[in-house]
C-alpha cells in the first residue's frame, strides 16, 4: 500500500478477493497464524463500491479501496460480531460503527475481518496467554513456531506480518500495540490517549489508545491522517527527515551471563546500537540520557497497576449497557457464562473474578490516577525538555514502553532485524503527548535508512506490491 492506491493497476475487488483467499487459505491453515475471528460477507461488494467510485472520478483518497482488518473491539453496524474474543460476548452485532471506522470507512477503506485478540485485552486470567481467546483460540507467531506473539492485539499484528492486510487496528492499555508489533516485526503505531476517539470501542482504561499495525511507516501516516481527518502526519515523511533530529538514548550496559544465553536480548542488544549509529550516521544527533524510568518508584507502578484494575469493571459494565442481544449485561454474568461454557484446556478467569471484587469509588479511581499519571508524564518530559530532545529511543527489551502509555503518551515499535532464532527485533519510539508527527519522521528516515523488516517465515500468497 505504499502508495496508495491513486495509480493503482489493480481493482479494489480483486485487492479484497486476494485477502479473503489468503485468509481462508492461508490464515486458517496449517502454516497460518490463526490471526482472524470472522471476514466481512459484505466486503467484496464494497470493494466493488469503491471500484464504481473510481470510475467515475471520485477517488477518497491514499485508503480508496484498500482492505484493513480490525482488532474485536471495534463495533462495526452489519453482520460481524464485536466481542473482544469473548464467546460471552456473541450475539447481536451492534447498530452503528465506531467513530474511528466511519473515519476509515469515509476514507474508502474496506474491511475485510476482525482480528483474533488476548481475550478482554488479557484482563481474563492471572496468567494470560498473550493472544489466545474463547472465540479464535491461539494466534501464532508467523516467524517461528512457538514464538511470542503477544497481546493483546495480537491478530491485527500476525494478520499484517503475514500480508493478509497492509493494515490493521489494535488498541493499546500498556504494550498492546507495541509489543505485538515487535514480536511480529511489523511497525506499531500508538497514539496519545485522546488524539483517536475511542467512541464505539471496547476499551480497559481511560488511557487507552488506538493505533495501527503496518509494514511500513508511510501507510501508518496515511492512516492517521484518516483517523483523525487531518493531513498533518506524512508531512516529515522526507529524505532529510533524520537530519538535525536530537534524539535521547540510554547506553545499554553489559549483559550479565544470564542475558547474554537469551538470543533475543543479546540481538535486542547490538540492533539497538547498530540504530544508534545509523540515526547518527543520517544526521540526527544522539544524546545520551538516564533511563527516563529510572526515578519511578516501584510504589508508583502498584499504584498505576491498582488504578488500571479498578477502573475495568466500570468501564466494562458501562460498555455492556449500550450493548444490545447479549447473553450478559455485567461482570458477574460474564464470569458466570465462562464457568458455565469453559472447555477442556481453557485458561482460569480469576483475574476477571479479583476485578469484579473491587470496591473503589469513583473518587478513589479517579485519585489514583491523579497520584501516577503526572509521576509518569513527568518522568519523560524531565529529559525531553532538558535535553531539548524530539524523542526517546530505546531497545525493545527494556520495556521503555510500558511508561509510556502510563503516561498517555505516543509510540512506535520499530522492526529492527532478526535474532538467530529466527525473531524479530524492534527499537521504540517515544515522545510527549501529541509527538505523533515528529516520532513518524523519524521512525521514516529509520526505516528508509535500514530496511530492516524482514517477511515471516510462512509467507502468503497475497501481492505485495507498491501500486497498493
Amino acid at each position: 500500500m505504499a502508495s496508495g492506491m491513486s495509480q493503482a493497476t489493480v481493482t479494489s475487488e480483486a485487492l479484497v478477493k486476494d485477502s479473503l483467499k489468503s485468509i481462508a487459505n492461508i490464515d486458517q491453515g496449517l502454516q497460518g497464524g490463526n490471526a482472524f475471528l470472522e471476514v466481512n460477507p459484505d466486503a467484496r461488494e464494497q470493494a466493488k463500491a469503491r471500484d464504481l467510485e473510481r470510475a467515475n472520478g471520485n477517488v477518497r483518497g491514499f485508503l480508496h479501496g484498500v482492505p484493513i482488518a480490525l482488532k474485536d473491539v471495534f463495533e462495526t453496524s452489519g453482520k460481524m460480531q464485536t466481542s473482544a474474543g469473548s464467546r460471552a460476548l456473541v450475539g447481536l452485532p451492534t447498530k452503528k460503527n465506531a467513530k474511528v471506522v466511519d473515519n476509515l470507512l469515509n476514507a474508502g477503506a474496506v474491511i475485510v475481518g476482525k482480528t483474533n485478540m488476548s481475550e478482554l485485552s488479557n484482563f481474563r486470567s492471572d496468567v494470560p496467554v498473550d493472544g489466545w481467546s474463547s472465540r479464535g483460540g491461539q494466534t501464532l507467531n508467523p516467524h517461528r513456531l512457538g514464538g511470542q506473539v503477544a497481546g493483546s492485539s495480537s491478530g491485527s499484528a500476525v494478520a499484517v506480518a503475514q500480508g493478509h492486510v497492509p493494515l490493521a487496528l489494535g488498541v493499546e492499555t500498556n504494550g498492546s500495540i507495541i509489543a505485538p508489533a515487535a514480536y511480529n516485526g511489523v511497525f506499531g503505531v500508538k497514539t496519545t490517549a485522546g488524539l483517536v476517539s475511542t467512541e464505539g470501542v471496547m476499551t480497559s482504561s481511560r488511557l487507552d489508545a488506538v493505533g495501527t499495525f503496518t509494514r511500513n511507516i508511510r501507510d501508518a501516516a496515511e492512516a492517521l491522517n484518516a483517523m483523525t481527518q487531518t493531513t498533518v502526519y506524512t508531512a516529515g515523511l522526507k529524505p532529510d527527515a533524520l537530519q538535525g533530529k536530537r534524539i535521547g538514548y540510554t547506553p545499554v550496559p553489559e549483559l550479565t551471563q544470564e542475558e547474554a544465553r537469551d538470543p533475543a536480548i543479546r540481538a535486542d542488544k547490538k540492533h539497538f546500537e547498530d540504530a544508534i549509529q545509523l540515526l547518527a550516521s543520517k544526521g540526527a544527533v544522539m544524546v545520551p540520557i538516564t533511563a527516563p524510568d529510572a526515578d519511578v518508584s516501584r510504589q508508583t507502578y502498584h499504584q498505576y497497576n491498582a488504578a488500571l484494575m479498578a477502573g475495568i469493571k466500570p468501564r466494562l459494565e458501562a460498555y455492556l449497557a449500550t450493548r444490545e442481544g447479549l447473553p450478559v449485561k455485567s461482570l458477574s454474568e460474564l464470569i458466570a457464562f465462562n464457568e458455565r461454557d469453559r472447555r477442556p484446556g481453557e485458561p482460569d478467569q480469576d483475574l476477571l473474578a479479583l476485578i469484579n471484587g473491587l470496591q473503589l469509588t469513583d473518587e478513589q479511581r479517579e485519585s489514583l490516577w491523579a497520584s501516577v499519571i503526572p509521576t509518569f508524564r513527568n518522568a519523560l518530559d524531565k529529559p525531553l525538555n532538558e535535553h531539548k530532545l524530539d524523542a526517546i529511543v530505546s531497545n525493545f527489551q527494556s520495556h521503555s514502553y510500558y511508561g509510556a502509555a502510563a503516561a498517555g503518551y505516543p509510540g512506535i515499535s520499530v522492526p529492527s532485524g532478526m535474532d538467530e532464532e529466527g525473531m524479530p527485533t524492534a527499537i521504540h519510539l517515544c515522545g510527549t503527548g501529541n509527538s505523533e508527527a515528529t516520532l513518524l519522521s523519524i521512525a521514516y528516515g529509520y526505516e528508509q535508512a535500514s530496511q530492516a523488516i524482514q517477511e515471516p517465515a510462512f509467507k502468503p500468497g497475497v501481492p505485495q506490491t507498491s501500486s497498493v
